[in-house]
């Protein structure tokens, strides 16, 4: 519902791109982590439906970011998985 809403629904992917860094308010950033993180959406469906919006209404720089922030969770997911906790110790 969420991922329906803010690409479709109220079209706030639009302005991700300005908005991506706000914390207050339910229209800043995807506001998907929750979701993301316990599973109940994957990257993949949030990747495709942001494909499907670029092809209904329009491809940009906020659609972009989306996608690469969206990248750059994944492969410190992955990182983290792989390294464990010596990513916090000094010598990381």
């Amino acid at each position: 519902a969420r991922l329906h809403h803010y690409l479709f629904g109220a079209d706030l992917v639009a302005t991700y791109f300005d908005s991506r860094n706000g914390m207050l308010g339910g229209d800043y950033s995807t506001k998907l982590a929750p979701w993301l993180s316990l599973g109940c959406v994957s990257p993949r469906k949030v990747f495709e439906q942001i494909r499907e919006y670029e092809r209904v209404r329009t491809a940009s720089k906020s659609t972009y970011w989306v996608i690469f922030e969206l990248m750059w969770r994944d492969f410190y997911r992955f990182f983290a998985a792989k390294h464990g906790d010596r990513i916090f110790k000094l010598g990381g």
